[in-house]
């Protein structure tokens, strides 16, 4: 039986559906994604779906990003019994790219009743994937710091980019803790903690644009040297369910030799990879159908074989003759994935490859 045992078309409306978070909360799953007409259009809301039976079917809720701004996603995390919402937002009034984006706070004890929309303080910084370590939130928050001295082709220097690791009690108000990232294009940053170190995956954005890996052990205050990820992964999600890592997100074909991502987005993909615990790093899992513009998976759970995956995708329209990318339309995937599954051997990261040679795996 293979690793992906159901896929779902959830959404398919004719809009640009993107960008999804997924989680428990009491006895249902909540998912959010966002909806507009176009990846950098100034329309975006977030639409909030509940689901009472493992994923199969999905009741819309009231979502607290409805209005007044230009919602790109509604990030969910329980927390000392409430349910938050964290949603990154550009003003409504002028383009997306004539400004810089905040994030907004909104939270729930029931999952139907939503608080107003906070802003988090300081602003102009844009949070990803908010986590639990013991009675406290963690996020590394990144920003844009202005957008002077952008190149030709729309890319910002490495210098305009920063990402810190902040600390809440209470999902509200946020502390500095350390400096994750700077000078090298790092935006969305993805953290992970194995109970021993906290290890934070810095997506970069300038060329080669690979995955850049850095690790703190409590308080978090230093950390160590980049450790090159060997692809470009964009977008991504780590999570361990049913005792094994697995990492999710864009795969684009990059290279250091010409310095900068190819051009051909109908050759990125949606990766999954599972952490390989006799090398001490990742093999790549399975691929998902997924193109163009794709990827912000979010992992749920199901049973102890099973998860369920969340992302959103354009493949489905490629070969349309107004396929247009980025704009549009694009819709929201579940896969159904078993967590049992062999990894796949042939396509790894040079480092992986070095480390399975250096203990006999390959």
């Amino acid at each position: 039986m293979g690793k992906l045992e159901k896929m779902t078309r959830l959404v398919a409306d004719g809009k640009h559906n993107a960008f999804t978070s997924m989680t428990r909360f009491g006895n249902a799953i909540y998912l959010t994604y966002r909806t507009s007409s176009g990846h950098g259009a100034s329309d975006g809301r977030v639409v909030l779906l509940c689901s009472m039976d493992e994923g199969k079917n999905w009741e819309k809720l009231n979502s607290p990003y409805q209005s007044g701004r230009n919602y790109y996603e509604g990030f969910l995390i329980e927390h000392k019994g409430k349910l938050f919402m964290y949603g990154g937002a550009f003003e409504s009034n002028l383009p997306v790219s004539q400004q810089l984006s905040s994030t907004y706070v909104s939270w729930s004890s029931d999952g139907v009743h939503w608080s107003e929309p906070q802003a988090i303080e300081p602003a102009k910084w844009r949070f990803w994937h908010p986590i639990a370590i013991g009675d406290s939130l963690y996020d590394a928050r990144y920003r844009l710091t202005t957008r002077d001295n952008m190149t030709e082709d729309g890319i910002f220097p490495p210098e305009n980019w920063e990402v810190d690791l902040i600390r809440s009690t209470d999902g509200l108000h946020w502390e500095f803790v350390s400096e994750i990232s700077r000078n090298e294009a790092g935006n969305e940053c993805e953290l992970f903690y194995d109970g021993e170190k906290l290890t934070a995956f810095v997506r970069r954005e300038n060329s080669p644009c690979t995955l850049g890996i850095r690790e703190s052990c409590p308080p978090f205050e230093k950390w160590s040297k980049v450790r090159d990820f060997g692809v470009c992964m964009q977008g991504i999600i780590v999570k361990e369910v049913n005792n094994r890592r697995f990492l999710f997100g864009r795969q684009k074909i990059s290279s250091s030799l010409i310095g900068s991502v190819y051009g051909d987005r109908s050759l990125i993909s949606v990766q999954g990879y599972a952490w390989e615990s006799r090398i001490g790093y990742w093999v790549n899992y399975l691929q998902l159908p997924g193109a163009a513009d794709c990827s912000y998976p979010a992992i749920v759970g199901l049973d102890d074989k099973h998860i369920l995956v969340s992302y959103y995708s354009q493949h489905e329209y490629l070969n349309d003759p107004d396929f247009a990318d980025m704009d549009r339309r694009s819709d929201i995937f579940l896969a159904t994935i078993r967590t049992d599954g062999d990894l796949e051997w042939g396509k790894l990261p040079p480092y992986a490859v070095n480390l399975l040679s250096k203990h006999g795996v390959i």
